[in-house]
């Protein structure tokens, strides 16, 4: 069935936007420049793609205030990548499972579950967990016992949540997250040899986070494992026993958290970058892709390298390290012209 087609000045309204041009024009789908055509909308943020604007066929466009557009109608914006994609749900909104709960699900007596929640095949929860309202479970979640989930979460594939953890409103888990596993910690056997710490914490997920596929954050030793509102974490993800991480913090692909270490408010974790343990990270700091943290990082500095160099420091010595074989060869030339053979001697 051919999706409905929605009307430019009524998306204009919808969004809070000025329509310049004609405002009965229809769309009915969003796709990029290249490849939109007459009934979908693009978008434009930067007069550097104003050659593709040409050879598209878009019917219509979120465009930057004040970007010549040729006459097309457009939606003007000071944003136009946030405004088309909050457009996008609005012309092809994503598809909700109806509430309810599947007959292959298995719900403990005592589990909680709102009647306007949606509970997927295969879904466990265990006693004492609670479902808030309009939250989905897909296929084959895990909840263990006492977990709470909010309001208007998703929970896809295969997400498995321990620990007695909560998530709060709106939380977005992509397939295969673990939350509330045992941290990675030992003290020494009796006898030799080393045995688990008994982890009695839990994970604390605040309101409108998001964590990437196969994710985890380990359940706090003591304290909680404390995730702040707004944060979003990548895939591939790992996060220590009882970390405490602000509020819309970015944490990329792959990175990694050692237990027992604080970010402030919106810090940056790149791709691959690794952060040791017992450590403070204050509010809005950088740390680069790759990079080695192993000490504290004041607030506000942006860091790279491994170890890790503070960026001047590190821009410094990349340049040098790439003059490095000039300078050899100016050292050899030196030498060359510098030695006395052994008969002079």
């Amino acid at each position: 069935m051919a999706p409905p087609r929605i009307r430019l000045g009524d998306l204009a309204e919808a969004l809070g936007l000025a329509v310049d041009g004609d405002a009965d024009v229809e769309v009915a789908g969003v796709a990029p420049l290249e490849a939109a055509g007459p009934s979908e909308l693009s978008f434009i943020r930067s007069p550097a793609l104003l050659e593709r604007l040409r050879t598209s066929r878009a019917g219509a466009l979120v465009a930057l205030h004040g970007l010549d557009v040729g006459g097309r109608p457009a939606l003007r914006s000071a944003d136009p990548s946030r405004d088309f994609y909050r457009a996008a749900r609005l012309i092809l909104p994503a598809a909700a499972p109806p509430p309810g709960i599947h007959p292959t699900a298995v719900i403990a007596s005592d589990a909680v579950v709102d009647a306007t929640a949606s509970i997927g095949p295969g879904c466990s929860l265990g006693r004492g967990a609670r479902v808030g309202p309009r939250s989905v479970l897909h296929a084959g979640v895990v909840l263990y016992a006492d977990v709470r989930i909010g309001a208007e979460c998703v929970l896809h594939a295969r997400c498995v949540i321990a620990g007695a953890s909560t998530l709060g409103d709106r939380v977005i888990c992509h397939p295969g997250v673990v939350i509330g596993g045992e941290g990675f910690g030992y003290v020494g056997a009796q006898g030799g040899g080393l045995e688990p710490v008994h982890n009695i914490g839990r994970v604390v997920v605040e309101d409108d986070v998001e964590i990437g596929a196969n994710s985890t954050i380990d359940r706090g030793t003591l304290g909680d494992t404390r995730i702040g509102r707004g944060t979003k974490i990548d895939n591939l993800v790992q996060i220590g026993h009882n970390c405490r991480i602000g509020e819309r913090v970015v944490i990329v692909a792959q990175a990694g958290i050692a237990g027992s270490t604080t970010l402030g408010d919106d810090c940056v974790i790149l791709a691959q970058a690794g952060v040791a343990g017992h450590l403070q990270l204050g509010a809005r700091v950088l740390v680069g892709p790759q990079c080695g943290v192993h000490k504290d990082v004041p607030a506000g500095t942006r860091v790279l390298g491994s170890p890790q160099r503070a960026e001047l420091r590190f821009h410094r010595e990349m340049a040098a390290l790439s003059r490095l074989p000039a300078l050899l060869r100016r050292v050899r030339a030196l030498e060359r012209k510098l030695s006395v053979p052994d008969d002079e001697s």
